[in-house]
């Protein structure tokens, strides 16, 4: 059940979308101006893992999420 990101060319608002599949067709209106001009946008989640205590336990990532190591120089965690 994915959840797609849409904007508004007519007054830029962001907005979701809800779908029961992928390739389910709906017509979409913008919720603030209800127009139709609306355009599917690159949406970006984060995922965050929290460990106790500190150290990486079997199964957590290191201390950024996207790497092993226990801290990480990339980020600065």
């Amino acid at each position: 059940m994915p959840i797609y990101d849409f904007q508004c060319n007519q007054c830029n608002i962001k907005f979701d979308e809800f779908f029961r599949s992928a390739s389910e067709q709906k017509k979409l209106f913008c919720p603030s101006c209800q127009s139709e001009d609306v355009q599917k946008i690159f949406s970006v989640f984060g995922m965050s893992i929290k460990s106790g205590g500190g150290s990486a336990s079997s199964g957590d990532s290191g201390g950024c999420g996207s790497c092993t190591a226990s801290t990480c120089t990339g980020c600065g965690s």
